[in-house]
């Protein structure tokens, strides 16, 4: 018998990753803010997202797994939980597109891309993916990545950037398929996975509106510049005379809300509260660096990220620390700023 927030499970064989309990109590608390009671838990494995969405977000979840052995599970786990929900043993692809739900929940054991279309198509109000397949989200298995994202990308300095904005745009991009506009409320990188809160909306001229924030990040491996490309611009040459990678196309827009984010802040204490803080805080540019990486290039120590963001502060740039990694930051700022920043302090 395993215990995790309000509820308690068997798992008897199924799959269960205790290493994601921090994912789905952060999913709680998202759930708990949006206006939707319907859940699909696509994917639902033993079942435990969905139970604690029921006890915990006051959600009316619907269960689906291809495994008959999963289901029999989250048949027993709602029984151990004094529940009662439809559960299903069907192709989560088929149900979704024979269905539609308020909130549409994708949770693979790896890639989510070969769901990603039905799930849009299903979607009303919300819809939530998760990636383990990060190597080909972020750049070091570029083939794979073109395969199932339909993106080009190779590994930069702050790859996890790369690999989330990879995974929404891919997201977004099969959603105007059905002229939807998704919109991300919150979505974060952690240890070995992406996940993305999307709000979902049905209008065309949304749907249309959304390529506005796609488009590619040009990017230099020999001093690892980075420029933003809107959906027909293209660059060839750096400055230092290296040639531009064109990654993408990416998703360039927010990765989050910023009131949505304060609310789940607000509601939250511990280590929860501790990593809402950093998304809130974080600024909306497009373009991360490292500054081990800059640092060891310019022959020079590494600074205080907390320097490096409040002197950029200063000079009028966005700038913010990550939430992925204590060296990264996010700025508007080019470069070569940062290099003589990096100097200065140093």
């Amino acid at each position: 018998m395993i215990e995790e927030g309000r509820v308690k499970f068997i798992t008897d064989g199924v799959f269960y990753n205790p290493r994601m309990r921090f994912c789905r109590d952060l999913d709680m608390v998202v759930f708990s803010e949006l206006d939707s009671t319907e859940y699909l838990d696509a994917l639902a494995a033993s079942g435990v997202r969905g139970i604690r969405a029921a006890v915990e977000a006051s959600k009316q979840p619907v269960f689906n797994d291809l495994n008959p052995k999963a289901v029999e599970v989250i048949k027993q786990n709602l029984k151990l939980n004094g529940l009662e929900a439809e559960v299903y043993c069907r192709d989560a692809s088929i149900l979704m597109r024979e269905r539609s739900f308020e909130h549409v929940d994708v949770d693979p054991f790896g890639s989510p891309s070969a769901f990603i279309d039905s799930a849009c198509f299903s979607a009303r109000k919300y819809m939530s993916v998760t990636a383990t397949d990060t190597a080909a989200l972020c750049g070091s298995a570029t083939n794979s990545g073109l395969k199932k994202y339909g993106a080009y990308a190779v590994k930069t300095d702050t790859y996890h950037e790369t690999g989330l904005r990879m995974l929404i745009g891919f997201a977004v991009r099969e959603a105007t398929k059905y002229e939807k506009a998704l919109t991300p409320l919150v979505s974060w990188t952690k240890e070995h996975y992406y996940r993305v809160h999307f709000r979902v909306r049905k209008s065309t001229s949304q749907a249309g509106k959304v390529y506005e924030k796609m488009g590619y990040i040009n990017f230099c491996s020999k001093c690892l510049r980075k420029e933003i490309s809107a959906m027909g611009e293209s660059r060839e040459k750096c400055e230092c005379g290296g040639k531009f990678i064109l990654l993408g196309p990416i998703w360039l827009g927010e990765l989050k809300q910023k009131d949505f984010v304060e609310e789940l802040y607000g509601k939250t204490d511990g280590k929860l509260r501790e990593f809402l803080g950093k998304l809130k805080e974080e600024v909306e540019a497009a373009t991360t660096y490292n500054l081990q990486q800059i640092a060891s290039r310019v022959a020079e120590r590494v600074p205080t990220t907390l320097g490096v963001v409040e002197r950029l502060r200063e000079m009028g740039y966005q700038a913010s620390r990550t939430h992925y990694c204590g060296f990264c930051i996010r700025t508007d700022a080019e470069i070569d700023v940062l290099a003589e920043i990096i100097k200065d302090l140093s």
